[in-house]
């Protein structure tokens, strides 16, 4: 006899086949396919149901960023702790974020394509309520480093940083018929710029 799941098992696993269904759909049809009713159908549940999983729309796409930059983060740590020389942690770190991005490309098209809303004016913004800026910011202590000031906390060079990174992604995503280099070229000139 298979072992019973508990109530928050099977909330939980409904939860991951709405996500799942919402992630297939803008694959197929973008952003436009996300509809409460095409989510529903796809995930085979009823359209009310999945009210009592997710409020709106609105937090399956957050659900759908959180997954895609739980992974994202998770390497970007794991590069930072492993690398001791500061200008090579930066570089691997800002390789790591372009190349997550050039190797999930649809993941890059549900975070930078489709737009945050709030839905009602008690919502917080998705980089209000997640990791997300923090995450981001650690760029900022890395280029810091880098610049041979490891106390530092260099926001507006993680901002611009970022940006760039952000920038060669979606150039070799969006405008992918044009012949541009290898990425890590890139990477380098932008961190020339830096320390």
């Amino acid at each position: 006899m298979a072992p019973r799941t508990s109530k928050d098992e099977r909330q939980e696993q409904v939860r991951a086949r709405i996500v799942e269904a919402a992630r297939e759909l803008f694959e197929t049809k973008g952003a436009e396919g996300l509809s409460i009713r095409a989510i529903a159908a796809r995930a085979g549940l009823p359209a009310m149901t999945l009210y009592s999983y997710f409020p709106n729309k609105m937090a399956i796409v957050r659900a759908l960023w959180s997954l895609a930059f739980d992974p994202l983060f998770a390497k970007m740590r794991a590069i930072e702790a492993a690398e001791p020389e500061p200008k090579a942690r930066l570089r691997k770190v800002a390789q790591a974020y372009v190349d997550y991005w050039l190797s999930h490309p649809d993941r890059y098209r549900i975070v930078y394509t489709i737009e945050d809303r709030r839905e009602s004016g008690q919502d917080q913004w998705f980089i209000e309520e997640t990791d997300v800026i923090a995450a981001h910011m650690r760029f900022g202590q890395l280029i810091a480093a880098a610049r041979g000031d490891p106390q530092g906390d260099d926001r507006l060079r993680a901002e611009a940083l970022i940006c760039a990174l952000t920038g060669v992604a979606h150039m070799l995503i969006g405008v992918s018929e044009y012949p541009w280099r290898p990425s890590d070229r890139y990477v380098e000139t932008i961190l020339a710029g830096f320390c």
